[in-house]
């Protein structure tokens, strides 16, 4: 086993990039998932914009009544008819909206003369919108009372209004499930992330070693020795499960770290250890081709970077395939890491463990696994060229 332990005394040499990989990768896990919200979106509630009424109208019954409905629709905060505090609290952001009533108003309204209601805002606040449509909403329900309903008073007409827009309707928040990710547990934000940091880590890892052995005085030199190729090649695979299996370990138990409870309480932790040990293998295959297909160090960090972040943006790693467009999601089926994606979404989503509903988890798995067939196959085509090159 002296290739085996010669592995590990090589890889020592990449310790420091594996552990930046798995340093950054836990800060990105530890702030996504518990930043992301927890619960699900199940109602709706109007949001109550501050803002501040200058009454000049006096005791107006419109205008009390204009007053009165704003202070239900929105957070109603009492200023005094002053300029430069009024301008104090708009820049503070205190309020966000100041209607002015001017004096005359209701009698104007009530004769039909021109009248408005002035007002002050934030520049380019959206809030403003809904006040203004309340605003409108009440006035519009006053005129059509005053037209059609038959009352004449301003107090019968604001309250006839009132009662007009304490009508609620109730609304239902429903999802279609493809594109609900917000609600999503933290768990399920680590486990699609686990596919940049089990690409990065193992890639670095196998494809440092073989650049090391496919070294030509190494490589001539080992040939020489007693040990037959065919051992010493699978001292090396042995090598290459083993730092693969514990690169996923590693990233396995940290999940137990950071979501234990949740985790185990979910009944999907076999799934998800079974999808990333799937993509722990197509990593391994990629790290090994990566490996025999460069030479110097230079070219594999480069190799390392475009493939890593490449599969993780196009796989849907970072952002999310339900928001992708079809054509790049055309050329993502290309790559293992989108079939990654697709079953971790799937594992999220499951609720029930039948076989209908396992079936497209497993499909996924033996996608990736076909690409670590597929890639590990191209890489002995590869190292057999390069093996006659030695000679």
């Amino acid at each position: 086993m002296q290739v085996f332990k010669a592995y590990f005394k090589v890889l020592r040499a990449s310790t420091a990039s594996i552990a930046t990989n798995l340093t950054v990768f836990l800060g990105l896990a530890v702030l996504f998932s518990f930043t992301m919200p927890q619960a699900a979106i199940v109602g709706f509630q109007p949001t109550r914009t501050p803002i501040a009424i200058l009454n000049r109208d006096g005791d107006a019954p419109l205008a009390q009544g204009l007053i009165d409905y704003l202070a239900q629709t929105s957070k109603l905060a009492p200023y005094p008819d002053d300029a430069e505090k009024l301008q104090d609290a708009l820049y503070f952001r205190n309020v966000e909206y100041i209607a002015i009533i001017p004096a005359g108003f209701s009698d104007a309204f009530m004769s039909g003369g021109d009248c408005a209601i002035q007002k002050v805002i934030v520049p380019d606040s959206t809030s403003s919108c809904y006040v203004d449509m309340s605003i409108d909403k009440f006035l519009n329900t006053v005129r059509l009372h005053r037209q059609y309903g038959g009352e004449e008073s301003q107090a019968q007409l604001a309250a006839a209004a009132r009662a007009d827009l304490a009508l609620e309707t109730p609304v239902t928040v429903k999802s279609s499930g493809a594109v609900d990710i917000g609600h999503r547990p933290g768990y399920c934000f680590y486990y699609s992330a686990c596919a940049y940091a089990l690409l990065a880590m193992i890639m670095t890892g196998v494809s440092s070693i073989m650049i090391t052995f496919n070294k030509s005085d190494l490589y001539l030199r080992n040939s020489c020795t007693p040990l037959p190729r065919t051992k010493m090649n699978l001292q090396l695979a042995a090598g290459h499960g083993v730092f693969a299996l514990g690169c996923w370990a590693i990233l396995v138990l940290c999940s137990f770290v950071l979501h234990g409870k949740s985790l185990f309480s979910s009944g999907l932790l076999g799934l998800y250890c079974l999808n990333t040990l799937a993509f722990a293998a197509v990593c391994a295959c990629i790290g090994f081709l990566v490996g025999n297909s460069v030479k110097s160090s230079g070219a594999q960090a480069g190799a390392i970077n475009v493939i890593t972040l490449g599969m993780s943006f196009l796989g849907g790693v970072f952002v999310h395939q339900s928001i992708m467009s079809k054509s790049v999601l055309a050329v993502a089926k290309f790559l293992p890491s989108y079939w990654f994606v697709r079953a971790n979404d799937a594992i999220s989503e499951l609720t029930r463990f039948t076989a209908d509903s396992l079936r497209p988890i497993y499909g996924n798995i033996l996608i990736q696994l076909g690409f670590a067939v597929a890639i590990f196959s191209v890489t002995l085509l590869l190292s057999k060229e390069r093996r006659l090159s030695h000679l």
